[in-house]
């Protein structure tokens, strides 16, 4: 494992964190009920959502946790952002984001190796988990 790296608040790691994991053939009867928890957590600033939010419900669920005020951890499946997506500098210049990385930087594109080993990592930092199968 190549050596862990941090962009953006690593004060958020000190909070209750809320491990969100859903899998890409996620059922259709799981998404309302799932994104109605996202608006629900979005209002909340003491606890963090972790997620690599890679599969579509995930993209969907952080889409939700942007609008609102809850801090997010990002873990990627991947080397480091090179450079900030857009969406995500308004949370980053509000402290309310980390990104956390343990492939090494060459490492661009998710392989189903990366994706379990990042879901491990989820699991290992979280103090809660919301799986959905």
């Amino acid at each position: 494992m190549a050596e862990t790296k941090y962009l953006g608040n690593k004060q958020l790691l000190s909070l209750h964190k809320i491990g969100f994991i859903a899998s890409r053939h996620a059922s259709t009867l799981d998404v309302i009920p799932t994104l109605d928890w996202a608006v629900e957590i979005s209002k909340s600033t003491d606890v963090a959502v972790v997620s690599g939010f890679q599969s579509p419900l995930e993209k969907d669920v952080l889409k939700f946790l942007l609008r609102g005020v809850c801090p997010i951890i990002i873990v990627l499946a991947r080397g480091m952002y090179r450079k900030l997506p857009d969406a995500l500098q308004t949370p980053m210049d509000q402290q309310r984001l980390l990104i956390i990385s343990n492939e090494s930087d060459n490492t661009n594109r998710v392989s189903e190796i990366t994706a379990h080993k990042r879901n491990e990592y989820v699991i290992s930092i979280s103090d809660e988990m919301k799986i959905i199968k």
